[in-house]
């Protein structure tokens, strides 16, 4: 793996965090010393950050791919950046990255994780990009609370929440000892109303798009996702254009790129690999 955090900024368009970038959240590329014919742009989750996709990145380099990863404003920085950035800066953001890479490459794929899939999804659409994989993508959110924090995100900033960090849960990127600690403290602490309602947006955006999504899509779910259903990857690979293809793995928790049970990570990245390669 050859990582490397020289990358444009691709946020200079969009919200301008005050806080520091963590050593985690560093937007990331994997580039051959000959550039690749092909490259992945990956796209992470609702507050999470480029350090998780570590792992489905250097698998697709290994394979001949250049792989990028975005972060978006407002994310691996502090909580007080993301109450202030909106859909349209993370949209944005990865838009503006996927735009460059366009014109860098004959094709560009796209993975995406989460609230990432769903942004991959608007991509793939905007771009008609050719092939598209997602991990447990946020088109379905049955425990999203819509309609309260539509009214509380006027009123309440944050809400205290329970979060303890899991040991069993094992990350490749390179970062400070405390990046996991820091991060919880700033957001996974907490819930975020605006924040949700801002996921509900790029959800709904991302949902409009399936029915003329071009892209070959792979979607991968998990059976202990307390977080997306299965009925998520189902809504994608339903649609009427496209190759499509839905892997459930009933070992895998939401968290994919880096899932504690390693049988159920390796698969899911092997279907990633796979899929873009074109197998």
């Amino acid at each position: 793996m050859s990582i490397n955090y020289e990358v444009p900024d691709w946020t200079k368009n969009h919200y301008q965090d005050k806080g520091s970038v963590r050593k985690c959240a560093r937007p990331w590329k994997m580039v051959h010393k000959t550039k690749a014919a092909k490259a992945v742009l990956c796209c992470h989750g609702y507050t999470g950050y480029p350090g998780e996709l570590v792992r489905p990145g250097r698998d697709l380099y290994e394979v001949g791919f250049d792989v990028y990863a975005v972060r978006y404003p407002g994310h691996g920085t502090t909580g007080e950046d993301f109450l202030k950035s909106k859909a349209e800066d993370w949209i944005g953001t990865a838009y503006d990255a996927y735009s460059q890479l366009k014109d860098m490459y004959g094709q560009v794929y796209l993975v995406g994780h989460s609230m990432g899939g769903a942004i991959a999804t608007i991509l793939a659409d905007a771009f008609d990009a050719k092939r598209l994989a997602l991990l447990a993508p946020a088109l379905v959110i049955p425990s999203l609370p819509v309609l309260q924090v539509r009214f509380l995100r006027h009123f309440v900033k944050r809400m205290k929440k329970e979060w303890k960090r899991d040991p069993l849960y094992s990350f490749y990127y390179e970062g400070d000892e405390d990046d996991d600690a820091f991060l919880g403290s700033e957001y996974w602490s907490f819930t975020f109303p605006s924040g949700v309602w801002e996921l509900e947006r790029v959800r709904r955006q991302a949902v409009a798009c399936i029915e003329h999504l071009k892209a070959d899509t792979l979607s991968v779910s998990g059976g202990l996702d307390n977080a997306i259903p299965q009925e998520a990857s189902l809504l994608v690979v339903q649609k009427p254009l496209g190759k499509n293809k839905h892997l459930h793995i009933p070992t895998a928790t939401h968290l994919l790129p880096y899932d504690k049970d390693k049988a159920a990570q390796d698969e899911a990245m092997k279907a990633v690999v796979d899929w873009l390669v074109g197998e």
